[in-house]
């Protein structure tokens, strides 16, 4: 081959190699353009605006807002994302050192993007595909995504977001100083169970503050960032210590720790304190739904008012009622212990049957009233699909007595057949001098009955009688008369005829007795010779606004009145005739201390003079030491003053106890929601044995309570000597003489001495006509 050949082929090839450099060049050169246009694109806002430093600024997290106890304990909270935000000094160096440790080591030596992490991420995951090397993302990356989620992003093209990310990321850095970042992130990331943010994971897992974590609890929490679900401590206790100790070991790595008080760390207990947050538990829910309804009508007036924002899941707002946390725990635990009892009391008392075996529509009206049957009637089932869809059994979760939220395995009919049989309370206890609810329990459990005890309107039963004995004090009625324990049969009111639960029709007794021995046809005596009219009008007057029938039954409480308002009479009682209006919620402020309500001074109104109001407390108060509440002293132990009245309705379907101090007035109603489904035995369904033991466990334990103890000593005030005197005679007569019947006047000649009386205009009549009447009147007899 001649040397001109060798030549040209080398100088083809050398010229080959060139344009191979060439076009490599120029793919490279062609390429970092088009890379550069399109980060550039993206930077300019071309695949979605980025966030810009305005908007960085003005970062603000949604924060729940606050309930608090009057003594200032937390009761619940409102929220989209149940959050607090706390500030840089209020978080444990332990949290901050273990994020840095694990999430981001080289978090103080970047400006928002860790190069050394994205060439590890490139050459060990993308091209060796070793995916445990970690992560490329900072922690300043990590609040760009949080802040601004992948699945909100206008597009989903990976190598667009991760560009934002980091455009974010670096945006961050220039507003914010790395404390600030920490913050906001720690403010800002999830820990599961719709817990946002280290203040609300610390107290919600281990009941702590932020700022007391210690480095196994911290440790645990960042932890769970890596995956809030699958490390939740709760769930999944083994996942949580396994991931708690990884985090340790990279904090002894980086010398956050020294090794020994790594091992230390890796070897104590998890040691949960657990505290959900949600709307069924804590203390006070039922009275909490209620503040949310009512705090969310103010706020949305105030907001109209002053052309503010405010929103009552976001902003963090405090809101303050009048409970008293302590007061309610000792409300909630003796409801707690008393239903448990109660209910077995029920289940025994019924053994094989079911309270219904005589009344079969009960249920088959609770069928077709259920969720489960109304759904499948409207998918067009027949009768008979549907009583066999019902009556398959499966796994679900009922509300036990015994135990409370369960596990079962049962059918739709059996879960209505055991909800028929509940038995629920209702309890609220108010000051009668200032109108400040302190206990409110609506019934059992919120999450499984939402339906509020407190605001039911149920058949009072003898606890309304107070309410006709006080008519008739006030309209004249004497306290030393004797009243006749006889069964009457009233004609004009459709051949009535009352009786007394335990059957016995003898002997002669005072308002005082019959009162303390819930004499039931003494009681109608005692209205009839008042007036229904003018017992229904004292009534209002006492704070009663239900409706009242016009029959002879309102004097066994046949009317139909809520908890809430039963205990009105009883306010007026304790409170020397003044009636205060009941109120729970004192304020609302933002977090910068405006106020964006305030309780208004609660009315005061006079309703009763105070003799009266010192009367009936003389008279209530031997229910409870001879009468239908005697076992608050002789069960219970208890020596303090009490007044107060025990109630049974008809058939037992409802207990009711309404009992008080000079200080505290507490209302107790305890049934079932549907009536047909009671006690049969007036032992067992009378409120001496439903309501009253609720009274008494709560008065015990709060007695025992230093904030309480002086209630040992309280007394009510003295009735006026006369009054005392007439009070202080035995209150019941097995028989009475003619000389004892002809000096028994049970009426006295009253001027009107208060502001509520009433005028009765009398017809005056002239001497003839008087005369005409008498011979019609003969003429009638005859």
């Amino acid at each position: 081959m001649s040397g001109k050949s060798v030549t040209r082929r080398k100088k083809a090839k050398k010229g080959r190699k060139r344009r191979v450099l060439k076009y490599i060049l120029g793919s490279i050169l062609l390429g970092g353009f088009l890379c550069g246009l399109f980060v550039y694109s993206v930077y300019v806002g071309l695949w979605g605006p980025l966030p810009d430093y305005q908007e960085l600024k003005e970062i603000r997290n949604y924060e729940a807002s606050e309930l608090y106890s009057e003594d200032g304990e937390l009761l619940g909270k409102y929220f989209i994302e149940n959050r607090t935000n706390v500030k840089f000094n209020n978080i444990s160096t332990n949290a901050i050192n273990a994020l840095i440790a694990t999430e981001d080591v080289r978090f103080y030596e970047h400006q928002g993007v860790d190069k050394i992490s994205l060439l590890r991420v490139f050459f060990k995951t993308l091209l060796l595909g070793d995916r445990s090397s970690g992560g490329g993302s900072t922690l300043s990356q990590q609040l760009a995504k949080n802040l601004y989620p992948r699945e909100e992003q206008q597009v989903s093209f990976m190598p667009v977001i991760k560009l934002k990310e980091i455009f974010t990321a670096h945006r961050l850095e220039q507003i914010y100083s790395k404390p600030e970042i920490l913050t906001l992130y720690l403010n800002t990331v999830s820990f599961g169970e719709r817990t946002y943010g280290i203040e609300s994971a610390a107290q919600k897992y281990f009941s702590v503050s932020a700022s007391d974590l210690t480095i196994p609890q911290a440790a645990t929490l960042i932890g769970m960032l890596k995956g809030p679900s699958w490390y939740n401590p709760r769930l999944h206790p083994e996942r949580a210590i396994q991931r708690r100790n990884t985090v340790i070991h990279q904090m002894v790595k980086y010398d956050f720790l020294h090794e020994e008080e790594g091992e230390r760390a890796k070897e104590t207990a998890l040691e949960l304190n657990y505290k959900a947050v949600n709307h069924y538990t804590g203390l006070a829910p039922y009275l909490r739904e209620k503040i949310r309804r009512d705090a969310s009508e103010i706020i949305a007036a105030y907001n109209t008012t002053h052309g503010t924002a405010y929103n009552l899941y976001k902003d963090r707002l405090i809101l303050t009622t009048t409970l008293n946390a302590d007061m309610q725990r000792y409300a909630e635990a003796a409801v707690k212990e008393h239903m448990k009892k109660l209910q077995h009391e029920f289940y025994s008392h019924w053994e094989n049957r079911e309270p219904w075996y005589n009344k079969p529509q009960v249920l088959e009206q609770a069928i077709q009233n259920s969720p489960v049957y109304l759904s499948l009637k409207g998918q067009g089932y027949n009768e008979k699909q549907i009583a066999e869809i019902m009556n398959r059994k499966k796994a679900m979760m009922v509300y036990s007595a015994y135990q409370g939220e369960a596990s079962a395995e049962m059918s739709s009919i059996d879960s209505i057949k055991h909800y028929l049989k509940i038995l629920h309370p209702g309890m609220i206890a108010v000051e009668p001098n200032s109108g400040k609810i302190r206990v409110w329990i609506g019934d059992l459990d919120y999450k499984y009955f939402q339906y509020d005890q407190v605001e039911a309107p149920r058949q009072v039963g003898s606890v309304f009688k107070p309410v006709v004995y006080s008519a008739a004090i006030h309209n004249g009625a004497q306290l030393d008369a004797y009243y006749k324990n006889e069964q009457k049969t009233y004609k004009e009111y459709e051949d009535w005829t009352p009786r007394n639960s335990d059957n016995d029709y003898t002997g002669y007794y005072t308002l005082k007795g019959a009162l303390s021995k819930s004499i039931n046809t003494i009681a109608v005596e005692v209205l009839l010779q008042t007036g229904i009219e003018k017992t229904i009008v004292h009534a209002r007057n006492l704070g009663i606004k239900s409706e009242l029938p016009q029959y002879p039954s309102l004097a066994l409480g046949s009317a139909d009145i809520p908890l809430s308002e039963m205990i009105l009479p009883y306010m007026c009682f304790a409170n020397a005739g003044k009636l205060m209006t009941p109120y729970y919620l004192l304020e609302i402020r933002d977090q910068s201390g405006t106020v964006l309500y305030q309780a208004p001074v609660p009315e005061s109104k006079e309703v009763l003079p105070s003799q009266e109001a010192y009367v009936m407390s003389n008279i209530l108060s031997a229910v409870i030491n001879e009468g239908t509440g005697r076992r608050l002293r002789t069960t219970y132990g208890l020596k303090n003053e009490l007044a107060g009245k025990t109630g049974t309705t008809q058939n037992q379907a409802d207990g009711w106890f309404i009992g008080y101090n000079s200080r505290i007035v507490v209302g107790i109603r305890v049934g079932a929601n549907d009536r047909n489904i009671h006690f049969n035995s007036i032992r067992l369904g009378q409120g001496a044995h439903m309501a009253l033991p609720i009274f008494g466990l709560f008065m015990r334990e709060c007695l025992k309570d230093p904030a309480y103890a002086r209630w040992e000593s309280l007394s009510f005030p003295l009735v006026p000597v006369a009054e005392q005197k007439e009070l202080d005679i035995p209150i019941f007569q097995e028989k009475m003489n003619l000389f004892e019947r002809i000096g028994n006047k049970k009426l006295k000649k009253r001027a009107l001495v208060h502001p509520t009386d009433t005028v009765v205009k009398k017809e005056k009549k002239g001497f003839f006509r008087k005369i005409g009447n008498l011979f019609r009147k003969k003429k009638e007899e005859e």
